[in-house]
């Protein structure tokens, strides 16, 4: 069959098939012509990726008031999903996540004062706690390694998305690296490194509560 001659299954029920809203019959149709369509294979495959991004931006949309406060967003989105051309809709929710993705660690104006946690390189699982929303201040072992007169300190989450960056100087066997702002709770990872190293040469575990 020609392919001008193929007509193309509708946003609205490419969406309901992706979903899983379609009743039998209708949903046996919409995949026998998917066999034979590659536009709407094309379609229903950035519906999906979609999807999955938006589901993953969504619950940092609900959890950040300044975004909260833009009321219109969900129902932006929600419009851009019918967008004829899906791929216009990923890429805005692929920008957001990008904006939204950085803040999502933080928990606004750290209050009440400076929580100190001492960390040392990981030995079985032992993971030092640390209160959420809260200033910290990190003391770090730099016993066993080889001298240098500045470390690159890193925070990540436990997906290992960096979080934050700073240049931290020996004083003896440690090091102190301040962080004002508040972290929420979860599991994170601070790495050294050095100058000129491109893999960490110590990492420390900790969890915020």
């Amino acid at each position: 069959m020609p392919k001008s001659s193929i007509q193309h299954i509708t946003e609205e029920k490419l969406e309901q098939y992706h979903l899983q809203q379609l009743a039998e019959p209708a949903a046996e149709a919409v995949e026998e012509h998917l066999l034979v369509c590659e536009h709407c294979r094309t379609q229903l495959e950035e519906l999906e990726v979609f999807t999955k991004t938006f589901r993953a931006v969504a619950p940092i949309l609900g959890r950040e008031d300044a975004l909260a406060e833009r009321g219109g967003l969900r129902e932006w989105l929600r419009r851009q999903f019918r967008n004829p051309i899906p791929a216009l809709a990923f890429g805005a929710v692929a920008a957001l996540a990008l904006f939204v993705g950085p803040m999502a660690w933080r928990t606004g104006p750290a209050m009440g004062p400076v929580a100190v946690v001492q960390l040392e390189a990981i030995r079985a699982n032992a993971f030092p706690e640390a209160p959420a929303g809260r200033p910290l201040q990190f003391g770090l072992e730099l016993t066993g390694l080889a001298p240098s007169p500045s470390f690159r300190a890193e925070i990540t989450n436990e997906n290992g998305q960096s979080l934050f960056t700073q240049t931290v100087t020996p004083a003896g066997p440690a090091a102190r690296l301040e962080l004002a702002e508040g972290l929420r709770a979860g599991r994170y990872w601070l790495r050294l490194y050095g100058r000129e190293d491109k893999e960490p040469v110590r990492e420390f575990g900790f969890t915020v509560r």
